[in-house]
């Protein structure tokens, strides 16, 4: 599978728009789509101009977890006042955006359904739930107040009904032209009746998935996939109520299943169930993201995940862009660079705890948990809270972090200038602080407390 994107080396975030209030028949906005785009202005300034997805959560119905699998309804209580629609808004912000080097997508979810949506009589008539032994469509979950149901994917694709719906969300947003679509909670639910098989639902998300791509859209997801028969991606998850009808479940450890999807799904933000030799073995350009287990996370480093950073701060600059520079710098940029590298060895040692794991690539590039310390051939661009790193692909713009303050020579091996100008990066660009020389391989540059600093060739 050729995807739109190398997820390994973009910056892909969420961003929580609205949730619903039901009983007022409205929206609790968060965001409009109108301050939508001042944080992507805001993290394109401090991200120096990298490519980005941004997905928007709760951009349809009245907000996140309404609707689905309907996705075709835009948020009216998002829209701008100057617009007459919801949807002129939300195509406005997608134009807007692309000025920022970031394409606006969205996230969605075909694996939820409610009873309330106007396709669910529909959806039960055609067994596209998973019923109970009695053929009723069980209650999975309880959102937002709502019975929630889980879609048996082989009736939703057999019947037609998903292409229905998938088509009038494609038709009602610009997903085609972003290419790219988070589909969340995409697990399987088995039916008890009539019965479906893990296997027979994986087929038919295998077919989902390939309608989705046969539209030039990629699909990225919240989890790894490595279901069994009976038995959920996680041993809590509420679905178990449904199977335990049936008697005693199997037991595992969530690694005994392939994983599905491999090759269909590009990245996933919590890659539970991930094994360190799956870490090793998968090239990340084929499956990336945000690893739960934390040893790995200690060594391959974390995704940006960027919506908690906004949940927790809201609209106030001053209070976000601390936090997500310093994640950006030390979480980010480390994770992109060593996606570039093949990984080739590692070593394991229980006894260091959740920083166990030193994960030798190619190139001479070492990344050692214990310390916080990336090297290169001995050169150390990352040691605990301080970082020289590319932002990209170039080698033509890197970012000097620090948590407490460094000063003196840094190792700079990647660059391939000798002449750089420095700015300080801020929430609304980059201010000018001097002129450096890269002299074999290192740069002298004083970064203060919490300070970004982007080097960048000269002529550039």
């Amino acid at each position: 599978m050729k995807y739109n994107y190398d997820y390994s080396q973009t910056l892909w975030m969420k961003l929580f728009m609205a949730k619903p209030d039901f009983p007022n028949r409205k929206s609790e906005v968060f965001f409009t789509f109108e301050q939508a785009l001042d944080v992507i202005k805001t993290v394109d300034a401090i991200t120096q101009g990298i490519k980005k997805i941004v997905y928007l959560v709760g951009w349809q119905g009245l907000g996140h977890d309404d609707c689905y699998p309907e996705m075709e309804k835009i948020n009216v209580f998002l829209k701008r006042e100057c617009d007459a629609t919801a949807s002129e808004s939300l195509f406005w912000l997608f134009e807007e955006a692309k000025k920022y080097n970031t394409v606006v997508s969205f996230h969605g979810n075909i694996a939820d359904e409610y009873g309330d949506n106007e396709s669910h009589a529909a959806i039960v008539a055609a067994n596209a739930v998973a019923n109970g032994l009695d053929g009723k469509p069980a209650v999975i979950e309880i959102f937002n107040g709502r019975n929630a149901y889980k879609i048996s994917y082989k009736q939703f694709w057999e019947s037609g009904i998903f292409k229905k719906l998938f088509d009038r969300f494609v038709a009602a947003t610009p997903v085609r032209e972003s290419g790219t679509v988070h589909l969340d909670n995409f697990c399987i639910a088995e039916s008890l009746n009539p019965r479906t098989d893990v296997n027979e639902e994986n087929d038919a998300r295998n077919k989902i998935l390939d309608y989705i791509a046969s539209l030039g859209i990629d699909v990225t997801s919240e989890y790894t996939y490595r279901e069994l028969p009976l038995r959920a991606d996680s041993p809590g998850h509420p679905i178990r109520k449904l199977y335990s009808q049936l008697g005693d479940l199997p037991v595992g450890d969530g690694c005994d299943a392939p994983i599905h999807a491999l090759g269909r799904i590009a990245a996933s933000w919590w890659e539970s169930n991930m094994t360190m030799e799956d870490c090793m073995s998968i090239p990340p350009e084929v499956y990336c993201g945000r690893l739960t287990d934390r040893n790995q996370l200690a060594v391959f480093y974390p995704a940006l995940h960027g919506e908690d950073i906004w949940m927790r701060h809201g609209k106030d600059r001053a209070k976000w862009v601390p936090e997500f520079t310093r994640d950006f710098c030390l979480g980010q940029l480390p994770y992109t660079y060593l996606n570039r590298y093949e990984r080739l060895r590692f070593e394991d040692n229980p006894e260091l705890g959740e920083k166990r794991y030193t994960v030798y690539f190619s190139d001479g590039v070492m990344s050692r948990a214990a310390d916080g310390v990336i090297e290169k051939n001995g050169a150390v661009l990352k040691s605990g809270g301080d970082a020289l790193l590319p932002v990209d692909l170039t080698d033509t713009v890197f970012i000097a972090y620090s948590t407490d303050g460094k000063s003196g020579e840094w190792d700079i091996p990647d660059a391939k200038f000798t002449k750089a100008n420095v700015y300080e990066i801020t929430m609304d660009g980059n201010r000018f602080v001097e002129t450096a020389e890269i002299k074999n391989g290192k740069v002298r540059l004083a970064v203060k407390a919490g300070q970004a600093l982007a080097i960048k060739a000269e002529n550039i």
